[in-house]
């Protein structure tokens, strides 16, 4: 019997209006797994449309002096310990800047072949991209950013995978964030783990060429993108007829190929606006 899948995210202070693009996509595209979505600190207003939605609705409370985008990783790691068993796969994404452009089981099964785990390129290195070569440093310290300023980027709101990994990754995510000198350091130590074994070796880097997820904040934003456009590791996406498309070919796929998964689409003004009006955001 062919198991379901899970998309999962969370959430402290939006309302429903601000979660539509997510909670809309997952519903054009025909995703019939389950959709559970985390509310840390929400009111009864929201967690009730989200129900509407057909969304499952955990309430919690947040519990550790960690920021609420890093603390989440331990409430979905809480929610995969309990039901990893029921699912083929597990996407995790960021909730505010994402959607969907179709089924990501689609993808995953198309894609993941032997790898348990796969995250979006935001297709530049560190030492070339401002806020996270700083926030890499700020993060390990001279000896560990050292070891890693060359890397190329993944995204950590842009997950997948298989559930029993996406479950410990998000436990270690949170464990290794805590006592670190700065708050927010859940993509570098994502991005740590990821290059260090046993994760290395599990892990399927996507580039956007691959069409997993665009990440516009380094490859589209127009405020950042002519300062980032030399050291880009691959060709810009494609905006057509209000459908964002891989820009180059890949080992699969070919050039003008539809992404799964849209992020950051709200630094880009026209992406933002095309967005809200195709899934009602007021």
């Amino acid at each position: 019997m062919e198991k379901k899948s899970l998309i999962i995210g969370a959430f402290t202070n939006y309302n429903y209006n601000q979660l539509k693009p997510w909670v809309e996509s997952i519903n054009r595209v025909k995703f019939s797994g389950d959709k559970v979505i985390i509310a840390i600190k929400s009111n009864q207003e929201t967690m009730k449309s989200l129900q509407d939605a057909g969304f499952i609705v955990i309430d919690v409370q947040q519990s550790t002096p960690l920021p609420v985008h890093v603390e989440r990783f331990i409430h979905i790691h809480e929610f995969l310990e309990r039901h990893w068993t029921e699912y083929e796969y597990a996407i995790t994404t960021d909730v505010r800047d994402v959607y969907f452009q179709y089924d990501p089981v689609i993808w995953l099964r198309n894609n993941l072949g032997y790898h348990s785990i796969v995250s979006g390129s935001e297709s530049m290195r560190y030492k070339d991209e401002p806020w996270g070569n700083q926030n890499l440093m700020e993060t390990y310290g001279p000896y560990v950013y050292d070891k890693f300023k060359n890397n190329e980027i993944f995204n950590v709101g842009t997950l997948g995978g298989r559930p029993e990994y996406i479950k410990d990754l998000c436990l270690n995510i949170a464990l290794s964030a805590i006592n670190r000198p700065i708050p927010i350091v859940d993509q570098a130590v994502f991005n740590q783990l990821i290059a260090t074994q046993p994760y290395k070796e599990a892990f399927l880097g996507a580039k956007q060429c691959d069409g997993w997820a665009c990440q516009a904040g380094t490859t589209v934003d127009p405020s950042k993108i002519n300062q980032f456009r030399p050291h880009l590791l691959e060709a810009e996406p494609i905006y057509q007829n209000g459908m964002v498309l891989t820009g180059q070919d890949g080992l699969v796929y070919k050039k003008g190929t539809q992404f799964c998964i849209v992020h950051q689409y709200d630094r880009v003004p026209q992406w933002k606006a095309d967005a809200y009006k195709k899934f009602g955001v007021q």
